[in-house]
């Protein structure tokens, strides 16, 4: 039985997979950013509380499944050449950043 540290370094190795995180990820992001800018706009009413919370807990699975996409691509890539060895510095960074100011 694969433990779930063996299904996330399969889910990084598939591309498909990856994919489908990071653009969950993204879209979470932009639905919590679209709807705290929307309610800032439109003005507050009686109801927004809860708009606000669902905005902060989009916010916060979209910025834990695009960190996730990045350090899971970081972590598998194979290859030795300079190239690769930037981007996965760049993936870490990335992932970093959108942990500092996501969260």
């Amino acid at each position: 039985m694969a433990g779930m540290g063996e299904r996330l370094w399969d889910i990084g190795r598939s591309p498909a997979q990856h994919m489908t995180v990071l653009v969950f990820g993204l879209f979470a992001l932009l639905t919590g950013i679209v709807a705290t800018s929307i309610l800032a706009v439109a003005g507050g009413g009686g109801g927004t509380t809860s708009i606000v919370m669902a905005a902060l807990i989009l916010r916060g699975v979209g910025g834990f499944f695009v960190t996730l996409a990045l350090f899971l691509g970081a972590y598998t890539a194979s290859a030795e050449a300079w190239t690769t060895t930037v981007w996965r510095i760049a993936q870490l960074l990335g992932a970093v950043l959108v942990l500092i100011y996501v969260s």
